[in-house]
């Protein structure tokens, strides 16, 4: 069993140096569990005076963060489960404790004596503070044969996997149905064998198309390129203090100076006092770096940005972003918002007034309210940016039209609430999830999620509940399209069916953590289903990244674009084209709506919106039409907008891709120019990158030299410019 050992290191992690918060967001996480001889194996495990008998229990009770301590005593270990958590540091077990105090005592004071484990497990267990009576006889065939299949699944999370389908519902060591494995990306690699998972975002840069994933670590924030999914590369690790929660947004603007897509991710970090990072994406895919901390917020649970597409990190159309931080350090948790008006300093939009731990909020999602239950809002004649605030005890709905002073609409609760944790809202906006993150724990469920009705804002209704097969724990959730997809802890990925949210179903599921099902705090924390790839991200707490792909499309098949990215001139009127696949030909439909990228509704093209069906025994192709304006301005340059796919209905799903990118080109494309600050803004140093002249340029095709002559005076303008603006040194690099 030397395997298992040879990996045991991988799996330890040291809890010594963590700053911990007087009040903590996770009231059950961080703790210690007792375990002493004459202790019963019923409740939490986590009161010196009430602790558990075993080893096994207390395992499962542990959250994240937690470390089992066992008393002074002799233990009989006959079960392959406590052996298994010995030997694995899946959650640390240390003993050498007193009965009562559970105060650490020197070994030759007394002993914690486990009798009964095999040879082969006992070396390390004296540095753990046990000492170890060996059981010659070792274990019965069906618990080594468990215990070799835990080994075996240990492995598999600690080194990296390739691509692996899901046949026979497995992939490899991992578990799955419908979801294959694309990559696997460890731990070790991603940070160090030190550290941990935690939550997980994705990028996608608009200047080259390329994927990323950001995925949060107990250390710090790896930044992965998932462009080639099979093959993902580590781009960046970048080092923070060590803390069990991260969490990360991403914002993404176009820059008219500049000429190109600009990027930035804000990270939070709870029991830390890190503030909220702010990340710099625009080197990629060189690199990332640290280039400002906003400290306005010395920790925080959860970062969120409102209004922008989920896909792509830009504004809505005709919407502002605003960045939220959830269960700060400040207002007793309530969450605070800021403009993004200048990203590398955000700007306190709203604080709540009061100062009281009520008041804290978990995690939050927003939407707007466009249609007749706006009447329902403080503004009965304007659109309504609805907040949904999960709030520990509660799901509070908040009118936050007005940023400065949101109205609260109302306050709701349900059966068996005993974590209010988060959740998001279906594409149809009519609906709202809820993960509830101890009620698994609390009240002996299985994985239960929940949908609220969005019908009565003033009172939210249960619609419908997702009651899973094991009683893994949900704990993160989004919809795209009819699918919702879950991080559900040691149950890994989770997709459901919510074409009917009042009656949703799984569709499919792939285990990160093999060796585990129950009610505890390891696995997957985070996924991210946004891609436009459409392929998943999850963030795993004990084995790092996994890529997957989605194959859960039911009998009505699915919908995308012909293309990703498709051309159109001034004038023109663009026709796209909507393909529907694996189909039985049942009526079904989807919705769609453009958004601007630095091309204007009105004015370089028209705003559409709407939905395309198919009757029953309809199959083939349909068609969007799209005018784009000719506005008659003489100098203008390369304009992007984009075409997104939602809420496809009566069974359809949605397949890749389903963003279209829109460059309108009727006129000649000038020089990117790519000008990349430097993280010290004191010290400003600026390289400019005049790259090669497209080939639409009339001048470049001529073979003259009037184009290279006009671009050289624009590098001249450029170069008066920065000085100007007090930039004293400047790199020109000319290609043409």
């Amino acid at each position: 069993m030397s395997l298992l050992f040879r990996y045991l290191a991988a799996w330890s992690i040291c809890y010594c140096g963590l700053s911990v918060q007087a009040v903590l967001a996770h009231a059950e996480h961080d703790k210690a569990r007792y375990v002493a001889e004459n202790g019963k194996d019923k409740g939490r495990c986590d009161l010196v005076e009430a602790p558990c008998k075993s080893i096994a229990y207390a395992a499962k009770q542990a959250g994240k963060g937690d470390r089992i301590l066992v008393a002074e005593g002799r233990y009989n270990v006959a079960d392959a489960d406590s052996i298994f958590y010995l030997s694995s540091s899946v959650v640390p077990v240390t003993g050498g404790y007193q009965k009562k105090s559970f105060q650490k005592i020197s070994a030759t004071s007394a002993a914690t004596i486990l009798v009964g484990v095999p040879t082969e497990f006992a070396n390390g267990l004296a540095e753990k503070g046990f000492t170890v009576i060996a059981d010659t006889k070792g274990l019965q065939r069906e618990q080594q044969e468990f215990l070799q299949e835990k080994q075996t699944q240990l492995v598999a999370m600690a080194e990296a996997q390739t691509a692996t389908n899901c046949i026979n519902r497995k992939a490899g060591e991992f578990s799955c149905n419908r979801l294959d494995l694309l990559a696997h990306v460890p731990l070790a690699t991603l940070g160090n064998s030190n550290s941990r998972g935690n939550d997980i975002w994705g990028h996608y840069d608009l200047n080259d198309q390329r994927e990323y994933a950001l995925m949060g670590l107990t250390n710090g924030i790896s930044i992965v390129e998932v462009t080639d999914p099979e093959h993902p590369r580590v781009v960046s690790f970048i080092a923070s203090q060590n803390t069990i929660w991260r969490d990360m947004s991403t914002y993404q603007y176009y820059d008219s100076v500049r000429r190109r897509w600009m990027s930035y991710a804000y990270v939070s970090a709870d029991a830390a006092t890190v503030g909220t990072m702010i990340l710099d994406l625009n080197n990629l895919p060189l690199n990332v770096t640290h280039i400002a901390t906003d400290r306005t917020d010395t920790s925080a649970h959860n970062t969120y940005i409102s209004n922008v597409d989920y896909s792509t990190g830009v504004v809505r159309e005709g919407l502002t972003p605003y960045l939220h931080l959830a269960g700060s350090d400040k207002q007793g948790g309530a969450f605070n918002s800021y403009s993004l008006a200048n990203p590398l300093q955000p700007a306190p939009v709203y604080k709540h007034s009061a100062a009281v731990r009520s008041n804290y909020t978990h995690d939050l999602t927003s939407l707007w309210i466009s249609d007749a239950r706006r009447e329902q809002c403080a503004d009965k004649n304007t659109d309504c940016d609805l907040v949904v605030d999960y709030n520990e005890d509660e799901i509070i709905l908040w009118d936050k039209t007005r940023n400065t002073q949101p109205t609260q609409l109302s306050r709701n609760n349900y059966q068996y609430v005993s974590y209010v944790h988060s959740g998001w809202w279906t594409e149809d906006k009519k609906f709202v999830s809820v993960h509830d993150e101890l009620d698994e724990q609390r009240y002996g469920l299985q994985t239960r999620v929940r949908f609220f009705s969005l019908d009565n804002l003033r009172n939210l209704e249960l619609a419908g509940e997702y009651i899973g097969p094991t009683t893994a724990i949900d704990h993160n959730g989004y919809a795209r399209g009819n699918r919702y997809y879950i991080s559900n802890y040691e149950r890994g990925l989770v997709v459901l069916d919510i074409s009917d949210p009042r009656n949703p179903k799984e569709a499919g599921f792939f285990d990160t953590y093999p060796i585990a099902n129950s009610a505890s705090f390891n696995g997957a924390w985070g996924t991210y289903p946004f891609l436009p790839s459409g392929n998943i991200l999850v963030s795993d707490i004990n084995s790092g990244l996994y890529i997957i792909r989605d194959k859960t499309a039911g009998v009505e098949g699915s919908v995308k674009f012909s293309a990703a990215k498709v051309t159109a001139k001034e004038g023109d009127v663009l026709r796209i084209v909507l393909q529907r696949i694996n189909s039985n030909d049942a009526a079904a439909d989807v919705f769609y709506e453009t958004q601007s990228g630095n091309a204007r509704a009105g004015e370089d093209y028209t705003h559409s919106e709407g939905s395309v069906s198919w009757l029953a025994g309809e199959a083939g192709e349909k068609i969007i039409e799209i005018p784009i304006v000719a506005d008659g301005a003489g100098n203008e340059f390369s304009e992007q907008f984009f075409v997104r796919l939602f809420n496809p209905r009566n069974g359809l799903a949605l397949a890749s891709p389903n963003l279209l990118q829109v460059t309108i080109v009727d006129k000649p494309d000038e020089p990117a120019v790519n000008v990349s600050s430097s993280s010290d803004q004191q010290n400003s140093s600026v390289a400019v990158n005049i790259s090669s002249v497209s080939a639409r340029d009339s001048n470049s095709k001529s073979g003259g030299g009037g184009g290279v002559m006009g671009y050289w005076i624009i590098a001249f303008l450029l170069m008066r410019l920065l000085k100007e603006k007090g930039v004293w040194r400047l790199k020109l690099n000319a290609n043409f």
